[in-house]
């Protein structure tokens, strides 16, 4: 790949934004002279945005920019704050070039950028006279500062504005940030401060206070794979979505944390052109998500056995212990979600068929018992980072959640007491409610289980009086394929959720998981239009007969409705 130069970027009239699908505006290159030509940079060098437009996820902060400067109303302090690999010191250069943007078309400040002016080169590189950038995490102390307070009262040299950049601000010292309040608070109209931070909470109030805020936003699940994808088209490189999916959950957010994971695993894809999830899993310390929905479904029925097998079955892997409690976590999670809402719907990240079990599994669960082990995963969580032995914390973690898992709950408690004689209690445990509860499913299962057919689905929705179930079956369903276990429908969008409660209900009446599959084939006449036609056919052969036209022709104004069967 050719890396566009100073020149092609002084010729670019304008950037393509991210709605732009034929084109990708953050995949210009940056740094052009910071290392020879046939170095090789990382992606999240080689991938720096630009301009405003190449900022994914940032569009608030953008557009007030955008008012701001068309306004006049320029702050003289900006604080700039998120995670790290978000994109904030890379904002403030650009901050800095809209301030100090001069071109032949633009003197004044703008957002407006794509076209290289006479400062951007030398502020993006960090070399401009006139933008002084300091990294607080190495000066931290009074000194520092007083240098800055001491170059204020200069004017600048060939820019507008004399603009600062302090990176890691909230390291400064409380004698620095006391010697800098003065100059923020009333500082020389051509001096302008960038502040930038990961630990906003650490900067001294009378200082926010003084700034103009941005708190830059996490790069959600869309932005990340557009970013990840559209670098492996420039890169020329094919990594699959469900791999690029664990990237950018891996990546929680950051942009350069996406782009470093992916820098790795192009390298590994070329010595194995099958590269897989587990690859890729192993290689980041991941869990697997079928095996972690093994795990708590190990713990929640007490088989402490199976859920040691399971863990080591992960940490022999290179699966980290931490990452292991916290896959667990929002497997929980999810299934409170489901349990409480059922709009949670993360089939990119779990697989369709992760996703069903789940659909499946939380119907035996209750929130109690949910929100019970969340609050045993964020303890466990603390426990296994300061363990001494983060493998062994985990199993003592496990066991506990397990034997939790089988104490009653206060309502199981309560209505297992003796109702003729309150005082007193008996002995119960959870897995005398579980067994009781599972005896009512089988009775269900035992007339229901015979399932055959789609007919035999709705017949089984009317006999347990899910008429909303039955109604959605015969009317608005229309039949692709059916197979024991498996059926293909086609339905109008929107209809989620009853898809879901259908997968619920067929594994609580046969005991078996189904997977049902929406198809963009037209599929069989609904079940209510099958039997309209049928009998609009009875209708009409019944009409044609002799003794009915006799009828028809000694009543004209007459019809024939409907035709039914009566039996003696």
């Amino acid at each position: 790949m050719e890396y566009p130069q100073e020149k092609d970027l002084e010729e670019t009239n304008s950037s393509p934004t991210l709605e732009d699908e034929n084109q990708d505006s953050f995949l210009e290159v940056e740094d052009t002279n910071s290392a020879p030509d046939d170095s090789y940079r990382v992606l999240a060098r080689k991938y720096r945005p630009q301009n405003f437009s190449d900022l994914l996820g940032q569009e608030t902060m953008v557009q007030i920019l955008s008012n701001a400067f068309e306004s006049g109303r320029i702050a003289h302090a900006y604080m700039l704050t998120g995670v790290r690999g978000i994109g904030k010191t890379t904002t403030a250069r650009l901050l800095a070039r809209s301030l100090n943007y001069s071109s032949d078309e633009i003197n004044e400040p703008t957002i407006n950028i794509s076209k290289y002016g006479e400062h951007c080169k030398e502020i993006m590189e960090s070399r401009h006279i006139d933008v002084l950038e300091m990294d607080a995490a190495s000066r931290t102390g009074i000194a520092d500062i007083r240098e800055i307070i001491d170059s204020v009262s200069y004017a600048t040299t060939s820019a507008r504005f004399k603009i600062y950049i302090i990176d890691e601000v909230h390291m400064l010292s409380k004698s620095a940030f006391n010697g800098l309040l003065k100059t923020l608070e009333e500082p020389p109209p051509h001096v302008k401060f960038i502040f930038a931070t990961t630990e906003v909470h650490k900067i001294p109030l009378t200082i926010l206070s003084r700034c103009q805020r941005f708190d830059l936003k996490q790069l959600d699940e869309k932005n990340m794979m557009h970013l990840l994808s559209s670098v492996c088209k420039s890169e020329n490189v094919e990594i699959p979505d469900n791999i690029l999916s664990i990237i950018g959950r891996a990546a929680s957010g950051s942009a350069r944390d996406g782009l470093s994971i992916l820098d790795q695993t192009i390298t590994l894809s070329e010595h194995d052109p099958n590269l897989g999830e587990d690859s890729i899993r192993e290689m980041l310390g991941l869990s697997d998500n079928s095996v972690i929905i093994d795990l708590f479904e190990a713990i929640e029925s007490c088989d402490i056995e199976k859920a040691l097998a399971l863990i080591k079955l992960q940490t022999d892997k290179g699966a980290d212990p931490l990452n292991i409690i916290s896959s667990l976590g929002e497997i929980i999670h999810e299934l409170t979600l489901l349990k409480v809402s059922r709009e949670k719907n993360d089939n990119l990240l779990l697989g369709p068929e992760n996703f069903s079990r789940l659909i499946a599994f939380q119907e035996t669960l209750d929130v109690r018992t949910l929100s019970r082990f969340w609050q045993m995963i964020l303890k466990a969580s603390e426990e296994i980072k300061n363990s001494f032995n983060p493998d062994s914390a985990l199993e003592m973690v496990v066991i506990r959640m397990a034997y939790v898992s089988d104490l009653p709950t206060p309502e199981e408690i309560i209505k297992n007491i003796d109702s003729n004689d309150k005082s007193k209690k008996k002995n119960i445990t959870k897995q005398s409610a579980k067994e009781e509860s599972l005896s009512h499913k089988n009775e269900n299962k035992t007339s229901s289980s015979r399932i055959h057919s789609f007919e035999d689905i709705i017949e089984v929705a009317g006999k347990n009086k899910n008429l909303i179930l039955k109604k959605f079956l015969q009317e608005d369903v229309r039949l692709v394929s059916f197979e024991i276990g498996h059926i293909d429908i086609n339905v109008e969008s929107g209809n989620e959720d009853i898809i879901k409660d259908l997968i619920a209900k067929l594994y609580e009446w046969t005991d078996q998981r189904w997977i049902i599959n929406v198809s963009m084939k037209k599929g069989d006449d609904t079940i209510i239009e099958k039997q309209k036609q049928k009998q609009d056919d009875i209708i009409t052969e019944f009409s044609n007969s002799d003794e009915m036209k006799k009828v028809l022709e000694a009543f004209p104004d007459s019809e024939i409705t409907s035709v039914n069967k009566i039996e003696n």
